[in-house]
């Protein structure tokens, strides 16, 4: 699904899908037009199929109605002769004008063989009463053929076309058979006018070929399989489409004559019948298919030189802006009057922006001027409360008054050091503690030359509001072991620092000879829980004495969010 989102998500592929689906109706109602239209095709084509098939057996229709004529005339003229004697004269005359016919004979109720034309009266006669035709004759007391069986004499393919004699009692007198000569039959019925390429095979009850009509195929080669072919025979199948023997799909058609005896079937190749019609069907869906193609084009080329081409270079300009090139101008000559307004209005956005920006610009430039200005003073006026307090220290006489006055330089001093850091860091309210705590431990350490300093500080920046009173308190604590931790041979005092996610912890520890935090007294530790909290932090004292003494506070580098304001404040 979001595959397909970003398959739509460009304007040209919109334009697109909406041309489509205006368009989707009249394509739907194109291709619902053309299947019908192959429908209609479809079914007047198989209409011609049986049209063909009924021509055909047209033929074999009236051949076997004007035989049945010639009998029923024959069989009203004569009457039964006896047994042994000769056929009547107009069987000769019979067969003479109707030269289809290979041989007549007569037959007795009993299905002996009376006369014949081939056979002359002193030669034993046959008896045909278990033959399949007599004994469907004898049943139906009506005309009858036979399947395919042998003619007298000379053991030619035939049929048995046989009519009862009935008396004025309602029975079979007598039987008059006639012989039709299948290869006769052929080449009477060869005119049928049918198309070409079809073929027509007659088939018997047992659906052994009769005769046949197959223009250019060999033989039974037009037939369909044999298992088709007994289906036929059947009656279970009239219409249909199977592949002959050679391995063409035909449509065949199948017409039923003389009660089941006789099945014509015709067949016609698919591909020159039904062909056109699958070629109609699929040119007029390719034609509805082109037209979509033809719609999406012009909905990716028109939409392209109509919004998409000029969108694009509206999306530069925006592109530009957001690179800080606000004068970059796009041409939009050509463009929709609307997307020209919007890029009006981009041009005059970029002007007002770039008119902003240099007023901001101007005013930064003064405001870190003023900053800049502010920092000069505060570091000359911290100088000279450095240098007055270096006048008064050296004035002073008793030790506690010059203690005192040190203990105030080194605070001053401490402030001014975070002043000049912060000027350093080009008037940034960010300063780097790392750089501004190891130059000030080594300058409170340089004093007592009997001391070793270590240092091990992070990278670190944090807020003005919060350096100076970290400085502070590092200046109150490096300044303490300075001045009570060690004795004659001096000891060693570490400046640690971590930083483990958002918090900070910054440690200062010496080996000196520690103290009693509840007998402690002095103003610099008085001064460390303010500091404390001004940073609003947590501090740790770990001492005793002879062990010696380790401060460390702790505090996080983002500032915390301020309260939020009562209502009516």
């Amino acid at each position: 699904m979001s595959g397909l989102l970003r398959l739509l998500d460009p304007l040209r592929s919109r334009l697109i899908v909406l041309m489509l689906f205006v368009l989707a109706a009249p394509a739907a109602g194109g291709a619902l037009v053309a299947r019908q239209a192959y429908d209609e095709q479809t079914r007047r084509a198989e209409t011609q199929v049986h049209q063909f098939a009924s021509l055909a057996a047209a033929h074999e229709r009236d051949f076997f109605l004007d035989t049945w004529r010639l009998l029923v005339g024959l069989t009203t003229d004569i009457s039964l002769p006896s047994a042994g004697t000769r056929c009547p004269r107009v069987f000769t005359a019979f067969l003479e004008i109707y030269p289809e016919y290979g041989s007549l004979a007569m037959v007795a109720p009993d299905g002996r063989q009376v006369c014949s034309t081939d056979l002359p009266p002193s030669r034993e006669l046959i008896s045909y009463a278990d033959a399949p035709w007599f004994k469907r004759l004898t049943l139906l007391q009506d005309f009858t053929l036979s399947d395919q069986v042998a003619a007298p004499g000379d053991g030619a393919p035939a049929l048995v076309a046989a009519m009862p004699m009935i008396d004025a009692k309602g029975d079979i007198e007598g039987v008059v058979a006639a012989w039709i000569k299948l290869d006769r039959l052929e080449r009477v019925a060869r005119d049928t006018g049918l198309p070409a390429e079809g073929v027509i095979y007659v088939l018997d009850r047992q659906g052994e070929v009769l005769t046949r009509r197959t223009g250019g195929v060999a033989g039974d080669g037009g037939l369909p399989a044999p298992e088709i072919v007994t289906q036929v025979v059947n009656d279970e199948v009239l219409e249909f489409r199977a592949d002959d023997r050679d391995g063409n799909e035909r449509a065949y058609s199948v017409v039923v004559l003389q009660g089941g005896a006789i099945h014509v079937l015709f067949g016609l190749p698919v591909a020159s019948t039904f062909g056109w019609i699958d070629r109609d069907l699929t040119s007029r869906l390719a034609m509805i298919g082109v037209t979509l193609l033809a719609a999406a084009l012009a909905a990716a080329i028109g939409g392209h030189f109509l919004v998409t081409r000029w969108v694009r270079r509206l999306r530069g300009l925006a592109a530009e802006f957001t690179a800080g090139h606000l004068d970059h101008r796009v041409n939009l000559s050509g463009a929709p009057a609307e997307l020209r307004e919007l890029g009006d209005g981009f041009a005059t956005l970029g002007r007002r922006v770039a008119t902003r920006e240099a007023e901001l610009k101007r005013n930064i430039g003064e405001r870190d001027l003023l900053i800049r200005e502010i920092h000069h003073r505060v570091k000359n006026n911290l100088q000279t409360v450095l240098s007055m307090l270096s006048l008064h220290l050296r004035k002073a006489g008793a030790p506690a008054a010059r203690d005192a006055l040190s203990d105030v330089e080194k605070r001053v001093r401490a402030l001014a050091l975070v002043q000049r850091h912060l000027y350093l860091d080009d008037a940034r309210s960010l300063v780097d503690v790392s750089a501004l705590l190891t130059e000030l431990a080594r300058s409170l350490a340089g004093e007592a030359p009997d001391v070793h300093l270590t240092v091990a500080l992070p990278p670190l920046a944090i807020e003005q509001d919060r350096a100076t009173p970290l400085a502070l308190l590092v200046t109150e604590w490096i300044g303490n072991a300075l001045a009570h931790a060690f004795g004659p041979g001096g000891g060693t005092i570490r400046l640690d620092g971590t930083v483990a996610g958002e918090t900070v912890t910054v440690t200062v520890a010496d080996d000196g000879r520690g103290f009693d935090p509840d007998a402690a007294s002095g103003l610099g530790l008085a001064l460390v829980p303010g500091l404390v909290k001004q940073m609003d932090a947590a501090s740790t004292l770990d001492t005793a004495p002879g062990r010696g003494t380790a401060w460390a506070v702790t505090f996080r580098l983002a500032p915390p969010a301020a309260p939020p304001l009562e209502a009516g404040a």
